[in-house]
């Protein structure tokens, strides 16, 4: 289930490299809603609510969630565009060209929206699924998930470099602490 749901977040951002803009932040949003909706094992729809002690697991569900990616940039190879290019480069470019410090913060913000959304989801209040996603992607924010699709499409179109995996590596780092500020902040009323 985490290899699904990495392919679910791979294919949403496929949507978004082809579309790009509020329509494709939009249309994204439907990778995470299917996540929610199949009971997919996504890194940061998880981290905010699984005991610390499961943290192995939580490596785990990435590495899934990474070779689902790996699959969704295979049929981005066969569907690259001018607009698709574009919009990896833009992307590309500003994870490379960020601070390692910047890419946690950053990311962090990305961590807090996953959780609410499916927090929300959890209590039967879709909205915030629908919503989180295309606030974060506005906003510029790293999501781990959507990231290692964004490499591994880099990786087949020969654009890769080794600092995205730094850059990667942040962003797991900040996903994971914002993931878990509702926990923190909430405390009782989470209920995780």
């Amino acid at each position: 289930m985490s290899v699904f749901a990495g392919l679910l977040i791979g294919v949403a951002g496929l949507v978004y490299l082809r579309v790009g803009g509020l329509a494709g932040a939009v249309l994204f949003a439907f990778g995470l809603l299917c996540v929610v909706m199949c009971g997919a094992q996504l890194y940061t729809g998880k981290s905010g609510f699984l005991p610390y002690k499961q943290i192995p697991r939580l490596l785990l569900m990435l590495a899934g969630n990474a070779v689902g990616c790996l699959l969704a940039a295979c049929i981005a190879y066969y569907c690259g565009s001018d607009a698709l290019h574009a919009n990896l480069d833009t992307i590309l470019a500003a994870r490379l060209n960020a601070s390692w410090h910047g890419l946690i913060v950053t990311s962090a913000g990305t961590g807090m929206i996953m959780t609410l959304a499916v927090y929300g989801a959890r209590r039967k209040h879709y909205w915030p699924l629908l919503f989180g996603v295309p606030v974060f992607i506005m906003c510029g924010l790293p999501h781990c998930v959507a990231d290692a699709f964004y490499y591994a499409a880099a990786l087949l179109f020969g654009k890769f470099s080794v600092a995205m995996l730094w850059a990667w590596l942040w962003a797991i780092v900040g996903n994971y602490i914002g993931c878990n500020i509702p926990r923190w902040l909430m405390a009782d009323e989470f209920e995780g």
